[in-house]
Formats: C-alpha cells, structure tokens, sequence
C-alpha cells in the first residue's frame, strides 16, 4: 500500500512541473521593436563613449540593453532598468584606443528583446610625427551616420602650454591632416569633431604626442657667391634656433632639369660655406643650400642664386661690360674693378643696372699688362657683418697697342682741348714727341708721354693754322712705332 502511494504522489509531481511548462493562457511573447541608435561620441577629454538613442516605439519597454557590436556578434556592456533614460556613458570604453562600435536593444516588461538597432561607431584619432620631414601625421576613421549627416570635420590642436590653434576645417572626405611648423619638446594634443556646419555631431578621443628635437631651420639664406681663379666660393646663413648642421650645395642642370648635389659642409653657429673647385665660371648657373635633416633628407631649402658672368667688348676705344644680377629682383648696387697690370682696382660703383661702359683712352698709360680684367661685385646688405660680397668672374679684353691722336687743340682754354699730345693703348717704352712749324722750326720736343704741348714756343703763343708733328715710339710688345700728321690750332 505504501508503494502504491508512493508511486501515485510521482505521478502527480511530474504532471505538475510538465503543467508548469506549458504557456500560460494571455501570455506576451511578442519582441518589442527596436530603438534607434542617434548618436555616438567621444569626450576627448576623459575618453568616456556617450551614446543617445531614440526610444521604441513599444508600449512596454522597461529597460535598455547596450552592446558592443564586433563583426555581427553584439556582447552585453550594461543594462539600464528605466524606460525613460535614453542615454549612456560608456566608461570603460577603448573608445580611446581603437574605434568602437555600439548597438542597443529594448526589453518589454516580459522580458521580450528588441532586435538589434543600427550600429554606430567612436571616431578614432591617432596622430604620429615624422621627425625627418617635420611633419605630424593626424588620422581618425570616418564619421558615418545616416540619421546625422555631417558636411565636415573642425580639427582642434592644441600645445602643452594650454595655447590653442585655429580650428582647421577640412571637408568629410579628409581623413588626414599634415600639422606642420611646430616647436621642438613640446606635447601637442589633438581632436577631431565631425559637424553639419553648425552643430557638432561627434567627437573623436585625444590623442597626445610629444614633438621631437630636430626642426628645420625657419630659413635659409646664400649671402654670397664669389669666384675666383680655383673655383666659386659660396657663403650661407641660416636660422640659428635649429639643431641641424648638415648642409648641401645643389646645382641646377639645365639639360636634365634638375639639381645636382655639388659640395656638402657643415654649419656653426647659424653660419656655412662651401667651395666648389675646378667649377667653370663661364656659365651662369642657379645654386641652392639646403638644410639636411637625419633621414638625410632636404627640409629647408634658400631661395636660388646665380654666379655673376660679365661679358666685356669692345667698340674703338670704348669697353662695354654688361653682367647678370645674383638672383631674381636683385635690387643691391654693383661696383665695377678693374686691373691693368698692378692688381684690381674700383673704378665705379653704386650702379643699380647692369650695363656699363669704359674709356679705354682714361687709364691706356697705364696698362702694363697683356690683357686688362674687369670684374663685378655687389654685397647682401642683410648678410651679417663679415660676410663678403658677390664677385663674379673675370671678363678680359687683350690689351691693344693703338695710338690716339687729336687733329685739332685749343690753347689757354679750360677744358681737355687745350693740350695737344697722343694718347695710347699702352704705356710706350721708349718715346720721341715733336711738333714744327710748316717753314721746319721745332716748337715742341719731349720724350715723356704724360707731357704734351700747349701751344706756345719760347713763351709766345702760336698763332691758330696747321702745324706738323711726329712721333717715334716703342710699344709693349718691342714693336717701334713711327708716325706723322698736322694739327691745327684753333683760334
């Protein structure tokens, strides 16, 4: 009897619990509809997501359920037991790491879930300095929500000093940033806020950097470019403020199109030079000085300059001498020198243009040489103190043996008629001046070439007429010269 009771009580259990299993009669077992996911952003501040949504649109929502939502598989983050709060704070968020996404999802008072809503996701921003071009590299992924379009991003930079930088606004096609023109050993911050014009939408995380030592120098700058027999020798300044010290010449080839390295050096104290020997100083050529920077790359370049190239000619007894300027708007004043035969001398400056010209009969005495050499030179007034000037190369014009005589002079009067004598392309060696009247009297006798006759024979002025002279000489060269004419004085 005890069994069958015992076996009947098991029965009745186990009806119970499957009774139990069954659906209750009213039951809601419908999912409530989704929520829509609005916004999602960083505080770039904490690097804490925040995330608003709009609530479903079902009666009986009691609670939200917030996800992050990784290649279609959503994990749980937190629960929010209100139907009322549409908002979170996701504080544990890598949001400051990599960009993350997040979905939510509704739960109705039966415990019903929502489908998934739309998935959005943090921008994420990084930012890395390329020491060897100066330059930091700023990049954050895309911004994409379909509720919000955005029509830009505002990119906010600021230093360790708490300065701030003008917002850069970039279209929402960029991507990148290129932040240049920074101090060295400074931290830098930057984020990026993705906006429809006049409201933000969403902010990326902070990201930090602290800027290496090596900044290029603000400028370069060649001072001077002067030539001379073994080469051209190139003067430099540059920014001081910069730790570079590694400095290229560059040369400009024409042919190719192209700058050539032509000498390398090393720069102290905002201060480099270079010398280039064996250069061919018969052609103009643009030049360059570039700063060097670890990655042995160019970071500042100078503006170009030229090697100054005269051309000398000449047209009787007048040399012309015409040059280039040592670079683009040269506005500097240029003196001429010139050396015949006991070195270089100025003979004019000041001239602001680049055309000249020389009489050749002013300075023939003193030619002592086979050749005469002009050259041209013109200084930097910025370059500081020291600092030579440009000096071009040697125009040469072959010293002539030619004698100059005058056909007529006028005696006692104040200009430079009033002396009849020669005038020479060289200084003569040995020298036999006369002057006779036509009936064969001498009037006048001399054998230095500096003095020449005024007219006047035992004091008494000649009357004016034609009077006859010779002249008998020995040139640079050891060549004897003889010549004879009239001269007539004017009344």
């Amino acid at each position: 009897m005890k069994k069958q009771n015992s076996l009947i009580k098991l029965f009745i259990l186990l009806l119970l619990c499957s009774l139990s299993a069954l659906p209750l009669a009213g039951q809601d077992d419908e999912r409530p509809q989704s929520p829509t996911l609005d916004m999602v952003t960083v505080d770039p501040a904490t690097g804490f997501a925040l995330l608003k949504w709009l609530p479903s649109p079902s009666p009986d929502v009691g609670s939200y359920v917030v996800y992050i939502y990784t290649e279609e598989r959503a994990d749980a983050i937190d629960t929010i037991y209100s139907p009322f709060v549409f908002e979170y704070t996701h504080t544990a968020s890598v949001a400051r790491y990599r960009s993350v996404s997040y979905v939510v999802a509704a739960i109705d008072s039966s415990d019903n879930p929502s489908p998934l809503s739309n998935s959005l996701s943090t921008i994420w921003l990084s930012a890395a300095e390329d020491p060897c071009t100066a330059t930091v590299t700023v990049s954050w992924t895309d911004y994409d929500n379909q509720f919000h379009p955005g029509s830009g991003y505002r990119l906010h930079i600021t230093d360790g000093t708490g300065g701030s930088y003008p917002e850069v606004v970039l279209p929402l096609s960029s991507t990148q940033y290129l932040f240049t023109g920074y101090e060295a050993d400074t931290e830098y911050c930057f984020h990026v806020t993705a906006s429809d014009g006049t409201v933000s939408l969403s902010s990326s995380n902070r990201a930090c950097i602290t800027t290496g030592s090596e900044v290029a120098p603000e400028w370069v700058r060649i001072y001077a470019i002067a030539v001379d027999n073994d080469g051209i020798s190139f003067s430099a300044g540059y920014d001081p403020s910069t730790v570079m010290n590694d400095f290229r010449l560059f040369r400009h080839d024409p042919v190719e199109a192209a700058w050539d390295e032509a000498a390398s050096s090393t720069g102290v104290a905002g201060r480099v030079s270079f010398f280039m020997a064996q250069a061919d100083t018969t052609v103009v050529r643009l030049y360059r000085v570039a700063a060097m920077n670890s990655c042995d790359l160019a970071s500042t370049v100078s503006a170009p300059s030229r090697n100054m190239v005269p051309e000398a000619s000449i047209s009787g007894t007048v040399v012309n001498l015409r040059w280039n300027r040592p670079s683009a708007g040269w506005s500097g004043l240029f003196s001429v020198w010139r050396d015949t035969g006991d070195g270089m001398r100025e003979v004019v400056s000041s001239l602001s243009d680049t055309l000249w010209s020389d009489d050749y009969t002013t300075f023939a005495t003193d030619v002592s040489a086979a050749e005469v050499v002009y050259r041209v030179s013109t200084t930097d007034l910025s370059a500081p103190a020291g600092t030579g000037p440009h000096l071009s190369s040697a125009a040469v014009i072959e010293a002539s043996e030619n004698v100059f005589m005058p056909n007529a002079f006028t005696p006692g009067s104040t200009d430079e008629n009033a002396i009849f004598r020669p005038e020479f392309s060289f200084h003569p060696g040995e020298y036999d001046f006369r002057v006779v009247s036509r009936s064969g009297v001498l009037l006048f006798r001399t054998g230095d070439p500096g003095e020449g006759w005024d007219g006047r024979h035992n004091g008494r002025m000649m009357p004016p007429g034609v009077y006859l002279w010779s002249l008998r000489l020995t040139t640079t060269s050891g060549q004897t010269l003889e010549r004879n004419g009239t001269v007539t004085i004017l009344p």
